[in-house]
């Protein structure tokens, strides 16, 4: 069965992965090939839109994103999913860059707090790509419950499972209590949106 992507080799270090991937002969290279499957992704994950992109016409993804490589919209819907795990830091960034020799061959760098966390994004993100360019007949993926499975992944390899639950259960026993004095901290409702950085494809 065809696919999209080949990701071909997949390199880490301290703070950055760095994937090579082929867009497989047969695959459109550029989301205008294919605009009604890059708005299926778009509908998945419309903050995608406005994350910042530096280098293209515009400032913003969604001033390129209807005419872009599919490899760049890659990246910044793995960004999208880092940053709603809210384990990624403060700021997911990434950068895609075409392979001289070969216009289907690209280097994606993506920033990498915990590379377990980073490569299941970037799997997540490829799956999803696949269903909305090559089997948008079949169920949508589940963003939002795709994003929560690899946040719990990554807690439980860390030994923090379980540490949601427990502080849920902590604030609803403080509600409870007539006496009790819930603090809240307008600084996390601050952060609730954090500042989304993409670097732009670079020849």
């Amino acid at each position: 069965m065809a696919s999209l992507f080949n990701i071909m080799k997949i390199t880490v270090d301290a703070k950055k992965l760095r994937a090579r991937v082929l867009v497989n002969p047969g695959m459109p290279v550029m989301t205008s090939e294919d605009i009604e499957a890059t708005a299926r992704v778009y509908y998945l994950a419309p903050a995608i839109a406005k994350h910042v992109c530096l280098g293209d016409a515009g400032r913003e993804f969604q001033d390129c994103m209807g005419d872009t490589e599919l490899a760049h919209l890659l990246e910044h819907l793995t960004v999208e999913i880092l940053n709603e795990t809210g384990l990624a830091g403060d700021i997911s960034c990434g950068r895609t860059r075409g392979v001289a020799g070969d216009e289907r061959l690209f280097e994606i760098e993506l920033s990498c707090p915990d590379d377990v966390l980073t490569v299941g994004a970037l799997s997540s993100a490829a799956f999803m790509m696949e269903w909305a360019f090559l089997h948008p007949e079949a169920a949508a993926p589940d963003f939002a419950g795709t994003v929560e499975a690899l946040r719990q992944m990554v807690l439980a390899l860390r030994g923090e499972a379980g540490v949601d639950a427990v502080e849920e259960e902590l604030v609803t026993e403080a509600e409870d209590d007539d006496d009790a004095n819930v603090v809240t901290d307008d600084a996390e409702e601050a952060a609730a949106e954090p500042e989304r950085d993409s670097e732009d494809n670079e020849a």
